[in-house]
């Protein structure tokens, strides 16, 4: 009879186990899940693309103090 009582106590700590391990595996796949989700949610947002303005100025109405320097024909 003592051996009946450790053999049901060893399979309902296996079933708790079990239980356990079948717990902690959802978890991980539903975040597994979100993060892969989250990640195509992220990609498909629509970014404002900002416009970079660039500034020129001629040359000629650079001023004395320009680093520029022309030295065309000489």
């Amino acid at each position: 009879m003592k051996e009946d009582s450790l053999a049901l106590e060893m399979l309902k700590e296996l079933k708790h186990n079990s239980k356990r391990w079948f717990i902690a595996f959802l978890v991980t796949l539903i975040l597994w899940f979100a993060t892969i989700g989250v990640f195509v949610w992220y990609i498909n947002q629509s970014i404002d693309e900002i416009e970079e303005t660039t500034y020129t100025q001629d040359a000629d109405n650079l001023g004395e103090n320009s680093e520029i320097n022309q030295n065309i024909g000489e």
